[in-house]
Formats: C-alpha cells, sequence, structure tokens
C-alpha cells in the first residue's frame, strides 16, 4: 500500500497546531505497519532556516498559476524512517514568516495542490491513496478528476480528505478562479465564493474528521459552521478516527523538559517534584492546595468566558492554585495577567508559548482544565493522562471520546466532565474533582488509571489501515 499525505505542516518541519503534529506521528506509524506512506509539504521559512541542510534537491517543473508559471522545485529527506518531500518556492513560502493569513492565501495553496499532482509523475511516485489534511488541500480530488485522470498513472488513484478543524474552510473570491489553473465547477463554490473545504468533501472518495464525536456533531448547524448539510450528503462516507500522541515525545518517564523524569510507579515523587519546581518558577505559595492548569489558545472557543466566571472565587477561597500559558485574545490576556497581580502567591500566568513551560504544567499540576466550546479532537487532555494529571473537560468532541467521566459510586474514569456549555456546570465538575481529590486513596488510583491508558498512534494508524483497504477497494 503507498500513501502520500498532504497538507500545510507537520512537526519538527512547521507547526501552528494539532494538524502538524498528526503529520508528524501517524506516518511514522503507518510506515512501523509495513505501508509505504509519504509525506508531502511546502517549504515553508521555518523549514529553510532550520532544516536546509537535511534536505536534498529532487527535481523542478514549472505549475501554470493564470498568466504565470511559477518555480516549483521539490526537495526531501529521511525523517523518521519516513520520506517528507517539500515544495520550494521562494515567493509562496519561502519568505513567509507566517503559514496562514496572507492576502494571496489562495493562490498560495492552489499553486501547492496543483504542485503536488505533478510532482507525482516527477518523481514517478503514484499513490494508491492522496490522504488529504484540512482546506490547505482540498482541491487535489478536484484536479485529479478534472486534469489527470486521463493518464493512466493516475487513474487508481484514491483520496482521503481529514477534517482537523471545521471552521478554517479557505474561503476566496471567485477572483480567485483563474489562477487555481482549472475549469470552474460548482463543487468549487460555496456561498459565492471559492471554498476548499467544500471541493475537498463533495469530490473526495471518503471524508474523516479526528474523532467519533466531532463527525456527528459536523452533521449539525452549531458545529457545521455552514458545511453541515454538504456533509449530510456524504453521511455514508464520513467517519471519525480519533487522533494518538506519540509516546516517545510526551512521556514524563524520558522527557528532558520537565525536572523530574518519573512512570507510572514512582508518581508521587515526580508530581511533587516538578510542581514544586512550578512554584519556584511562578514564586507561588508553598501549600497543599491542588494546583489546575490550562495550556491553550487564549480564545472564546476555549471556554475562557467560563473560566473568567468562576476561577477567582475558587483562588481566593483557598482551593485552588492556578497557572495558565498561552496567548490569543487581548482581552483574554489581560483579565488573566490581572488576575495574577491580584493573587500572585497562588496564581502564574505565561503569556506566549514555550513547548517546554507546557511540558512543565502537564507534569507539575494536578488537574488539566478543558472547557472548549469545541473541541475536534484535543491532545492536550491526553497528554495530561501520560502525566498524571486529571483532565476536567466539557463533553464534547474528542473530549468526549477520550474521557471517561468518573463515577465516585464505582471508582471508575479518567477524568471529570460537564455537559452543558454553563460556567455553573463546570464548576461542579471542578469542585467534584476536588472533592475526590481530597481522598487521597482515590485520586492515586485514578492518577494510575490514567497513566495507564494508551492513546498511542498505532491503534489509530492501524485505524486508517483499515480504512485506506477500504477506500482502495472502492468500500
Amino acid at each position: 500500500m503507498k500513501i502520500l499525505l498532504a497538507g500545510s505542516e507537520a512537526t519538527p518541519f512547521s507547526k501552528t497546531g494539532g494538524l502538524a503534529d498528526v503529520l508528524g506521528s501517524l506516518p511514522k506509524e503507518l510506515v512501523q505497519l509495513g505501508i509505504d506512506a509519504r509525506v508531502v509539504l511546502p517549504k515553508h521559512m521555518w523549514t529553510k532556516e532550520k532544516f536546509n541542510d537535511l534536505l536534498e534537491p529532487v527535481c523542478h517543473f514549472r505549475v501554470p498559476v493564470g498568466p504565470k508559471k511559477e518555480y516549483a522545485g521539490v526537495e526531501k529527506t529521511v525523517y523518521d524512517n519516513v520520506t517528507f518531500y517539500f515544495i520550494d518556492n521562494e515567493y509562496y513560502f519561502g519568505y513567509r514568516n507566517t503559514l496562514y493569513g496572507h492576502y494571496d492565501d489562495g493562490e498560495r495553496y492552489g499553486f501547492f495542490n496543483n504542485a503536488i499532482l505533478m510532482m507525482l509523475e516527477a518523481i514517478d511516485f503514484y499513490p494508491d491513496i492522496i490522504h488529504l489534511n484540512d482546506w490547505q488541500t482540498g482541491l487535489i480530488p478536484y484536479l485529479l478528476e478534472k486534469k489527470y485522470r486521463s493518464n493512466k498513472n493516475y487513474q487508481n488513484i484514491k483520496t482521503i480528505i481529514t477534517i482537523h478543524n471545521i471552521a478554517y474552510q479557505g474561503r476566496f473570491s471567485k477572483e480567485l478562479m483563474p489562477y487555481l489553473d482549472v475549469e470552474y465547477g460548482s463543487e468549487l463554490e460555496f456561498d459565492n465564493v471559492i471554498n476548499f473545504l467544500k471541493c475537498g468533501i463533495v469530490t473526495a472518495d471518503f471524508v474523516t474528521t479526528v474523532s467519533q464525536t466531532y463527525a456527528n456533531e459536523i452533521l449539525h448547524d452549531y458545529f457545521g459552521y455552514g458545511m453541515q448539510n454538504v456533509l449530510r450528503l456524504r453521511q455514508d462516507r464520513l467517519a471519525g478516527i480519533v487522533n494518538g500522541i506519540d509516546y516517545d515525545v510526551f512521556n514524563p518517564q524520558v522527557d528532558r523538559k520537565i525536572e523530574y523524569n518519573y512512570s507510572l510507579y514512582n508518581y508521587l515523587k515526580g508530581k511533587r517534584t516538578n510542581k514544586a519546581e512550578l512554584r519556584d518558577y511562578y514564586s507561588l505559595e508553598d501549600n497543599r492546595r491542588p494546583m489546575i492548569g490550562m495550556v491553550s489558545r487564549l480564545t472564546e472557543a476555549k471556554g475562557f468566558d467560563l473560566v473568567m466566571d468562576v476561577i477567582e472565587p475558587l483562588i481566593a477561597d483557598g482551593e485552588i492554585q492556578f497557572v495558565l500559558l498561552g496567548s490569543g485574545d487581548q482581552y483574554i490576556e489581560d483579565w488573566f495577567q490581572a488576575l495574577r497581580d491580584r493573587h500572585p502567591d497562588q496564581v502564574g500566568v505565561y503569556i506566549g508559548y514555550s513547548d517546554e513551560m507546557a511540558r512543565k504544567i502537564y507534569a507539575g499540576v494536578d488537574m488539566f482544565l478543558m472547557p472548549s466550546r469545541f473541541e475536534p479532537c484535543g491532545l492536550a487532555q491526553l497528554i495530561s493522562l501520560k502525566y498524571g494529571t486529571i483532565p476536567v473537560v466539557r463533553k464534547t468532541g474528542g473530549l468526549r471520546d477520550t474521557i471517561d467521566i468518573y463515577n465516585k459510586y464505582t471508582g471508575e474514569g479518567t477524568g471529570f466532565g460537564f455537559e452543558n456549555y454553563d460556567s455553573g456546570d463546570m464548576l461542579y465538575a471542578i469542585n467534584n474533582a476536588l472533592e475526590v481529590y481530597g481522598d487521597q486513596k482515590s485520586w492515586k488510583e485514578l492518577v494510575k488509571r490514567g497513566m495507564d491508558q494508551d492513546f498511542s498512534w498505532r491503534t489509530s494508524a492501524k485505524q486508517y489501515n483499515e480504512l485506506y483497504t477500504k477506500v482502495k477497494e472502492d468500500l
């Protein structure tokens, strides 16, 4: 089986979010299953600056973009036994200091989609399936059908598109059309604009999302961001496969970024030591309070309006300490900095992003709060479990699929949760967690059960392999 995974970012070469973790980890597991899995990405500025010495040139060609024919170089490297290809164009990718948000994103990623399909012939690699990821690769099934099916080498290629977050769709004015080098079809259009994601949904052979619950949620108006009716038409070709995490990277036993390494068998000392370091870093009071942490983009979609409603009384009443890492909306950043100023002995705030500090929070806090309005999959709750930190989540998307809610009567479960997007309901879940924390015997059993969970990519890779086989054989 030959699979080409196409996307806009992958660790360690480029990253803005969870998509990069998927494309950095899933291919490695597919290769271990005996699949010839390769990845194609743009050669972003970050890639050029950090990894240029590892890349070797393969070929180059010209891609039609409206009246122009733009240079496309193909470079490659092998990382973790996976071949990564990079589409090189200095103007579109090489000098931009961010991956998205440019005035010509439609032209840039239209070029990228065309270049990928041209690359296959140039490198003589024809996959059984091109596995697309998000809007940045959404035109490929349409281009494949309209421009390449007459070539016998392309006739049996199938496509799967994975929606990592349906809120981001790649919407552009129809003035982009001449630059896509393909004839117009209604598949390209939604709500009177070109919509890359919609094109992928209606033209790919199969559609997946990153959790089973999210696959159901996006069929409904609240979560679908306008795509719900389009997705309902493809419901028989829609499935959810939950993301995994890479335990070679996120593992307190080997993580070099935390103060003290620990496993299931010595986690008590590990948590105490790492919590002490976290308190020292933020100059927090050394006390017996449980510590709640968050690592997140600071946006309303991540539930920060709920947190802002209830967190301060818990701190002021001596119930918890609180630490936060993230950046985002200015009013949220300002609110939490003011909270820290009012309670400097009990609150730590890091505005920005630091992978090292994120790891220290996972390892040092007792509970991890994720009250998201929606969450396609989420990785932070999976990392928390491995680090012996108990998630408190809103039961939506992947949070519902990965966290079993604690039952105080049976002692079963791996975390705490609430259903409605409501600050009172969230507070009730936090109080439940605090109550169990007060019973250290029950808490220890809960922590051990969480650390013993297996959310490795191996499980998800096997599910993708089964799907690839079905799609290759026309289901």
